[in-house]
């Protein structure tokens, strides 16, 4: 992998691609009491998934090492338990090793939450390749 910022030389996608209203957004979010805020926070599907995204990281972040980054055996953890189709038992060492590789941006062995988060947003966009096209796609209502 040899461009910084990509999740994989065929996924066009930058690593540091949070969106410029995330820190507005978030400012927001937590000027709002404790209570209310969780009921903010957690009101939509899409706001869930974000908060499932955040907190599946930090589970296994932290076991060894840096809690802000996955170490490689943190990483394999996490993706056997929580990804199964890209775990151990899916991929071999090798394999596990290139999509390390691939995902480590900065090349400091361990997976931070942004390189983390890339990788989310390149099999979100592989699953729509996937479905766009697929046999259930139904029409656009007007």
């Amino acid at each position: 992998m040899g461009h910084a910022g990509q999740c994989h030389p065929s996924w066009a996608i930058n690593a540091h691609c949070a969106p410029a209203a995330a820190p507005w957004f978030l400012a927001v979010a937590w000027s709002v009491p404790t209570p209310a805020r969780r009921r903010l926070v957690m009101a939509c599907p899409l706001e869930q998934a974000l908060a499932v995204m955040v907190t599946t990281f930090h589970k296994y972040s932290g076991k060894e090492g840096d809690k802000y980054k996955l170490s490689k055996a943190e990483l394999k953890e996490l993706l056997n338990k929580e990804l199964p189709v890209f775990g151990s038992k899916q991929m071999d060492e090798v394999e596990f090793k290139r999509l390390v590789n691939d995902l480590d941006h900065n090349k400091d062995s361990e997976v931070d939450f942004k390189e983390y988060v890339c990788f989310l947003a390149c099999i979100t966009m592989g699953f729509n390749e996937f479905f766009k096209d697929g046999p259930t796609k139904q029409p656009r209502k007007k």
